[in-house]
This record gives C-alpha cells, sequence and structure tokens, in this order.
C-alpha cells in the first residue's frame, strides 16, 4: 500500500479505491465502520454514484475482516437501493441488526409532472411515420439496402431507425436527407416539405405547452447550501394552468414523492463468544452506547414522568400500546433510550426553516416528542469548498455522525470510513476523541478531507466515558 496521502493526530486519511487500500489493512484493526457510500442514483450524473460498489461483496467482506468480532457497521444508504447495500452487507458475513432512519423534514422532490410533460409533448408519430414509410419505398426501388445506407455515414443501425414502422422511428436531418436524395436518386417534391417540418419541430415544445395560462408567479432563491440544485437560478417564475383536455385529468399527479428520509443499516460482526459480554470483555465491541446517545428530554416529559406510572420507563410501550406491568416510575437524567429514527432538517432549510420542516414542531430539544433524536443540518460552515468551487454534494452533519459514531465506537476506539467523502465521519470520530482511518478515491474530495481536518477542534465533554 503507498504512503497515506494525509497524516496527523489520530487520522490517517488514504487515497485510492477501497478495494484496493482495504486488503491492506490489518485483520480486526478497527472497532467499528461509519460510512456514507454512494447510493447508485447517478446524482447529477456523477460517475462515483453509478459504480456499484456500494452492492460490492467483496468491499464489505474486507470491511468485515478489518472489523473486530462484534464490531458494528452504520451505512447510510438511498430509499431505492437501500435494500441492495444491505443484502450485499449481509452477504458478506454480517449480521443486520436494524435499521435507522434519519427524517430531515423537507427535500427536493425529483420526479416528472405528469400535467406538465403531457402538454410539453409533442405528438409527430403519425408524420414521422409517414416519412419513414415513404423512404422504405424509396430505398426498395433503388435496390439498396439499410445496410449500404449505414455504409454512407459508418452507421450501424441507423438506417433501419430511418425507414421502420416501430417504436423507435425518426427522419433524418435535411443534411442527410440531401445525400439520400442524391445517392438513392429519388424524387422528393411531395415529401420533403414534411422532412423540413418535422426537423424544423425537432426538440420544440408542443402547442399546448404555449397555450398554458398564467395564474401567478413564484419565487425561488437558492441558498449557499443547495448544492443538490444548483442548477437552479434566482428568480421568480410563471405558474400555469393546464392547456389540454388530458393534461387537465392528470394535473396534481407525479412520478415521486417528496424525499424525507435516508435509511442507514445497523450490521454487526459475529463475536466468536458464546456471549455478547464475552466479547465486550475482549475486544470493547458488541454493545451500543446507549447512555452516551439518549434523546435529551424536557422539563413537560419530566413532568409527565412524575405522574404517570410508567411513562418514563426505558422499556415501556410498543406496538400495542403500553406495558402492563409495574413499572418503574422515573425519567433517566440523560433522557430517553434512544431510538432508531433520528430527526432533522433538510437541504432546504437554511438560517429558517423551510415551509414544511417538522423540526420546529418538535423543538431542538425533542421537547414535545421526545422519542426521537433531533441533529441539526449540515450548516454551510460544515460544508468545505476548494478555491475552485469543488464542493461535495451529499454533505452529512457533524453532529449527526458524532451521534453515529458515539453510538457503535468504545471510549478511544477505531472508526473507519471507506468512502470519506469530505470527511464528516473522520472529523467527527476526532471531536468524540476517537482514532480515524478513512478512504476517498476522488483527489478532489481527499482535498476537501485535508481542508476539514487541519481545522481545530475540541473534543466532545465525557468522550472518554462509555
Amino acid at each position: 500500500m503507498t504512503a497515506p496521502y494525509y497524516e496527523s493526530d489520530g487520522v490517517t486519511l488514504h487515497l485510492g479505491n477501497s478495494l484496493d487500500i482495504l486488503p491492506a489493512l490489518a485483520d480486526a484493526s478497527v472497532d467499528a465502520i461509519v460510512c456514507d457510500p454512494p447510493y447508485e442514483l447517478g446524482f447529477m450524473g456523477k460517475a462515483w454514484d453509478s459504480s456499484g460498489i456500494a452492492y460490492n461483496v467483496d468491499l464489505w467482506r474486507h470491511c468485515w475482516r478489518v472489523l473486530k468480532p462484534g464490531g458494528h457497521l452504520l451505512a447510510f444508504g438511498g430509499t431505492r437501493t437501500y435494500h441492495r447495500m444491505t443484502v450485499a452487507i449481509e452477504d458478506a458475513g454480517f449480521e443486520i441488526r436494524d435499521s435507522l432512519h434519519w427524517i430531515y423534514g423537507s427535500g427536493f422532490p425529483k420526479g416528472q409532472d405528469i400535467a406538465k410533460s403531457i402538454d410539453r409533448r409533442r405528438d409527430d408519430r403519425a408524420k414521422v411515420l409517414q416519412v419513414t414509410a415513404w423512404l422504405a419505398v424509396a430505398r426498395d426501388a433503388a435496390a439498396w439496402t439499410n445496410q449500404r445506407i449505414d455504409a454512407l455515414w459508418g452507421f450501424n443501425g441507423m438506417a433501419g431507425h430511418w425507414t421502420t414502422q416501430g417504436v423507435a422511428a425518426t427522419v433524418p436531418t435535411p443534411e442527410q436527407w440531401d445525400r439520400l436524395r442524391e445517392e438513392l436518386g429519388f424524387d422528393d417534391t411531395e415529401i420533403r416539405p414534411l422532412v423540413a417540418e418535422l426537423n424544423a419541430r425537432r426538440g420544440t415544445l408542443g402547442e399546448a405547452w404555449l397555450q398554458r395560462e398564467v395564474i401567478g408567479q413564484a419565487h425561488r432563491v437558492r441558498r449557499e447550501s443547495d448544492v443538490q440544485i444548483a442548477a437552479l437560478s434566482d428568480g421568480a417564475y410563471d405558474l400555469t394552468a393546464p392547456a389540454s383536455a388530458p393534461a387537465r385529468q392528470w394535473q396534481g399527479w407525479n412520478t415521486a414523492l417528496k424525499p424525507a428520509h435516508e435509511p442507514i443499516v445497523l450490521a454487526r460482526k459475529s463475536t466468536g463468544f458464546n456471549t455478547t459480554v464475552a466479547n465486550v470483555l475482549e475486544h470493547g465491541t458488541g454493545a451500543l452506547n446507549i447512555d452516551g446517545c439518549r434523546t435529551q428530554a424536557g422539563q413537560d416529559y419530566r413532568d409527565k414522568c412524575a405522574s404517570v406510572v410508567g411513562l418514563a420507563s426505558d422499556r415501556n410501550g410498543d406496538a400495542y400500546g403500553e406495558w402492563t406491568g409495574v413499572c418503574e416510575d422515573f425519567a433517566h437524567p440523560a433522557g430517553r433510550w434512544p431510538t432508531n429514527v433520528l430527526l432533522g432538517h433538510g437541504p432546504d432549510c437554511d438560517d429558517a426553516c423551510s415551509p414544511g420542516c417538522p423540526v420546529p414542531d418538535f423543538g431542538a430539544e425533542a421537547r414535545f416528542f421526545p422519542v426521537f433524536r433531533y441533529e441539526a443540518k449540515a450548516p454551510a460552515s460544515e460544508r468545505p469548498r476548494l478555491a475552485d468551487g469543488t464542493a461535495h454534494t451529499t454533505v452529512k452533519p457533524l453532529a449527526l455522525m458524532q451521534w453515529l459514531v458515539r453510538l457503535v465506537t468504545p471510549p478511544g476506539g477505531t472508526v473507519l470510513d471507506p468512502f470519506a467523502g469530505s470527511g464528516t465521519t473522520l472529523a467527527a470520530a476526532l471531536r468524540e476523541g476517537m482514532t480515524a482511518v478513512g478512504v476517498e478515491k476522488e483527489e478532489p474530495y481527499a482535498q476537501l478531507c485535508v481542508q476539514r481536518l487541519s481545522e481545530p477542534y475540541s473534543v466532545a465533554l465525557f468522550s472518554d466515558i462509555a
């Protein structure tokens, strides 16, 4: 293995593919793995988000090998692809222990507005088929084949699109049509105007789109943290009503929901012992840091605990209601038992919450519903940017990553992140008094890591206490 890309007190960063770097790490050398792999969605056209690495069983086998017995793995996933990553993790030898959910209130919907798409649509298929049928007759009359036509341009199959009556029918460009007329020797006096019309309309919107009535205006403001929608410009835009009958019929229909949560798989390496206790005593891994990750409770909750039997028990309640047995009536001084639901702002929130964000309803201390663990959004200060403008598009909140690191890592332990990104997990581990090892494939992002890891920080209070 080559020398680390960056190394400082408590942190080591490697530049390269995790499939190449991880085999060089020692067996059972890390206490926990906390990572945010690519969601394999091709996000913003980025190649790194469509490599298939999150589904690679060999990658997770390497993670399993370097993890101590009983060590935990936490990995973020996309709602549409999480299942495939989880199966790969399980196939690598991990035991799936739970599924956490980071709820961030409001995201940016990425679906297709059906009514708008109907009005945008230009249906020239009948005219296109008229041209392709005419050209097929001209081809046969000249005793040519599609292969011979393709050879004029070095194409492989394009002539089939020009002469088919199937779904892939298309019309040649004016330049291509002129050459076809010259080579095949046909008279196109009658059909040429239609060819010209279809080429002139190519890529243009349907007539119905131009007939939509403006019924209002909305204003879009792109905040500094809106890396995901950087392509959208500021300013007002028109709100329009459907123009065609089919569009009116499908007004209000879309192809996607607004994203508001991201799943996190919690997996564990087998202990090799008959009991978890034996593994904890031998390796310091296998259990979760419950007291270090409790949900802080407000006075409303504590007041209820003083008056309602069983409400405050760490074990009370399930899908069917409260326990019927006698429960101890007290509120734990550190708060509620942590759940597998984490509440936070979404990317649409900036200095103030965006409309629909649930955080104000719960309060920063989860005062009114203390089941949820609240984590704030990633502010601009947690989104490093290089001088040339390079920034990572999927930065997680530092406080969220600190909570996850603290949950699964023993005090002073070592955390591995095989997808370091902008270095949030590594920075979180350092702030929790732990050591960190990261791997990042893209050098611009590795530079972001170095920039972030070079910043001064303070270790969290009580980080040395289990």
